[in-house]
């Protein structure tokens, strides 16, 4: 016999179906329904968020995996290029990052609500049900606690037939409220945990892992950002490589060749502004977008970094391994495409090689 038919036994009595106690214990009964609906929905959301958590856990570890093969299962005379094992072609990943930011884009609304989405919020999730933004459950089953003191002491009702049947009704609605509190708890745990994952796969999307800087795809998409605004037209685009950066793999090995793209990395982050913005374009090559200069500012950073690259040093068996950068500048004009822009500074760049190394080369002096 459920709570339901238990009360309707008791309340057969029209006396006792009039008494304060017999509101109390329907009032009860209405309560513990209300709960277990609302444990029902906040359970099925907490499932949703574990799913999705497990699926991004899937889907980092996939990302880590691919960028490590990357750096691990080839190893070029240029240094480190992700090269497909079976048809030797640069990998092309740019599918896969494609359905990670659709991903992304799906769920991303998702977790900044607490344990309720937001269509649940606004009312028009068909599934789950319209739930209220706060639900204090921990202050509920507390004054629950104390109403029940309350009426227990109370002698008007020590008498009443229906005090046994309102005491267990009244406990199980306080321990329900409980158990809906850990579970909310619980939903917020995953979804503060898959807000955190979400972060990272997007970090780890345009971020270089050997150097930590960013990778070509975020500096393609900051180019392209830039080449559309009207607001800032005016920016450069420098080629930075590694002078004979193949020498240093064939003399010291490629754990030296990674730690010298390292030290340079740190090294180009430490020399460039904070409106600048510098990439692992690929190999031993590194792209800089320098915001709103003039070819002297441009020319003179270039220079600093120039110097700067000579001052690098890795350790080897007890000797200091150092290095130089060629560098090609390129202003962009509004004319003409950031492709293009690029090109001319790889211009510059091979005409910095051919000038003997260990120089800086603007696109416009050509």
């Amino acid at each position: 016999m459920n709570a339901q038919e238990t009360f309707a036994t008791l309340t057969a009595d029209p006396a006792l179906a009039q008494s304060p106690l017999a509101k109390l214990c329907g009032e009860a009964i209405a309560d513990q329904h209300r709960l277990h609906r609302r444990l029902e929905r906040i359970s099925r959301i907490s499932d949703g968020y574990q799913g999705d958590l497990m699926r991004t856990n899937r889907e980092l570890a996939a990302a880590n995996e691919r960028l490590g093969d990357a750096l691990n299962e080839v190893r070029t005379l240029s240094g480190f290029i992700p090269v497909c094992s079976r048809c030797h072609k640069v990998r092309d990943d740019g599918g896969y990052w494609d359905s990670v930011e659709s991903y992304l884009g799906k769920h991303s609304d998702v977790v900044t609500s607490s344990a309720v989405c937001p269509d649940c919020l606004a009312g028009t999730c068909g599934v789950v049900g319209n739930l209220p933004a706060s639900s204090p459950i921990g202050d509920e089953a507390q004054a629950e606690a104390d109403r029940m003191d309350a009426i227990t002491q109370d002698p008007v009702f020590a008498d009443s037939p229906l005090l046994g049947e309102y005491q267990r009704l009244s406990t199980g609605f306080q321990k329900l409220s409980r158990r809906l509190n850990k579970i909310s708890r619980i939903s917020d745990g995953f979804q503060a945990q898959l807000k955190e994952l979400n972060v990272a796969l997007a970090q780890a999307s345009r971020t270089d892992p050997l150097t930590a800087l960013a990778n070509r795809r975020a500096m393609l998409e900051r180019l392209e950002q830039a080449a559309a605004s009207e607001e800032k037209p005016l920016f450069a685009i420098a080629m930075i490589d590694i002078d004979h950066f193949k020498r240093i793999n064939d003399s010291f090995g490629h754990a030296i060749g990674d730690n010298m793209l390292r030290a340079l990395g740190d090294a180009l982050r430490a020399n460039v502004r904070a409106t600048d913005f510098v990439a692992r374009w690929g190999g031993e090559e590194f792209l800089l977008f320098v915001d709103d200069s003039d070819a002297f500012e441009v020319q003179r950073l270039c220079e600093r970094i120039r110097v700067a690259a000579e001052a690098v040093r890795v350790e080897y068996h007890g000797k200091a391994i150092g290095c130089s950068v060629s560098i090609g500048c390129a202003m962009h004009e509004r004319i003409l495409s950031f492709e293009d822009t690029i090109r001319d500074a790889d211009r510059a760049l091979y005409a910095a090689k051919s000038y003997g190394r260990n120089t800086v080369v603007l696109a416009a002096d050509l």
